[in-house]
């Protein structure tokens, strides 16, 4: 009898943590995605290296359950709600409801904010729900314990709203931050541009870009990527069959305009991690209208009254980031040329200008 007692406590002091420790459901940070699987019954819904994403509910609200790896660990995983509402106001409503239970679980949160990003419909209550929807306002919770980083938010953009409870690991969160940027960073190259060096043929950076064509003619191979989450074309430029220029162009709509300077600050942090500290770094006001006004640099941008870019130089390229804008459209790119074929570029592009006369 006692033997059995023994053998019966060892085994939960032995399994403690997936008893009484779990981290997020019945899963804790660390395990592999064979580990996590177990720990669900519900069908899964999408699998790829780095996720695991399933169908559930969450206090009476249907939701996802998406778990993030790492190097086959888990690092990150969240609940999205997917209740839906013709009321956009009923998603505060669930909102608050949620966040009322987060805090009789974890207590009172860290961080407690409503942020409003433009402030038309701040003085009409029955709109807010349609401000979040449009990018304008946002909500956002977070807690901590000792293992875990929790942050609850309410955003939204292009008239959809989107509820998440995210769960981070403190341990392991710097792993899949350090993972992500080395695979954001693989996208820029020392010697060329992506995978290929200068000079190279069509036949060349097809053979060496593991993407899937979407565009092609003799001067240009076109695919699209992601590149921090951010969507983009990638376009590789030939001049007489050489590859002498190459572009990403980003493809990320926003309602909140503003939203697109966020996303040339990460990719200009990312460029900054691979190529050190920019040569130029310039914010260039050509009106300054709205200079005064920081909610409204990002539509100053889509009307040509504000321009952003910077610069890098290696021994073989020149590299450009640059936001600008016109007609109340935003364009984002990065451009790499060839330093050596600069010369040849140039006298072939004259060459076929002299040739339309």
């Amino acid at each position: 009898m006692k033997k059995n007692i023994l053998i019966f406590t060892i085994l939960i002091i032995t399994t403690s943590g997936l008893i009484y420790g779990q981290d997020f459901r019945k899963a804790n940070w660390g395990m592999t995605k064979a580990q996590v699987k177990q720990t669900e019954t519900s069908e899964i819904l999408k699998e790829t290296d780095e996720l695991l994403s399933y169908k559930s509910e969450l206090a009476g609200y249907k939701s996802l359950v998406i778990y993030i790896f790492a190097g086959d660990k888990l690092t990150r995983a969240k609940y999205s709600i997917i209740e839906e509402h013709s009321n956009k106001n009923d998603y505060m409503t669930d909102y608050n409801s949620i966040k009322g239970m987060l805090e009789k679980k974890y207590g009172t949160p860290k961080d407690d904010e409503k942020v409003w990003k433009n402030d038309l419909y701040k003085e009409d209550y029955s709109q807010w729900g349609f401000a979040v929807s449009l990018g304008h306002l946002m909500y956002y919770s977070s807690w901590e314990n000792d293992r875990t980083s929790i942050f609850f938010l309410l955003n939204g953009e292009n008239y959809e709203l989107k509820t998440v409870i995210e769960y981070t690991s403190k341990e392991l969160g710097s792993v899949e931050d350090e993972m992500r940027d080395k695979e954001a960073l693989s996208n820029f190259s020392d010697t060329g541009f992506r995978t290929s060096n200068w000079a190279a043929t069509i036949s060349d950076v097809k053979s060496n870009e593991k993407l899937a064509v979407i565009d092609e003619s003799s001067s240009l191979l076109a695919y699209e990527t992601t590149i921090s989450n951010i969507k983009t074309i990638v376009g590789y430029l030939f001049t007489e069959e050489k590859l002498t220029t190459g572009r990403y162009l980003a493809t990320e709509e926003h309602s909140n305009k503003n939203d697109y300077i966020n996303d040339y600050n990460t990719l200009k942090d990312l460029l900054e991690k691979k190529y050190g500290k920019p040569q130029k770094d310039n914010k260039i006001w050509k009106n300054d209208l709205y200079q005064d006004d920081y909610s409204q640099w990002g539509f100053a941008v889509s009307l040509g009254h504000l321009l952003y870019y910077s610069t890098w130089e290696t021994e073989k390229s020149e590299i450009t980031i640059m936001l600008s804008g016109e007609n109340y459209k935003t364009q984002l790119m990065i451009e790499y040329e060839s330093i050596e074929l600069k010369g040849f570029k140039e006298k072939a592009n004259e060459k076929k200008n002299l040739n339309d006369f």
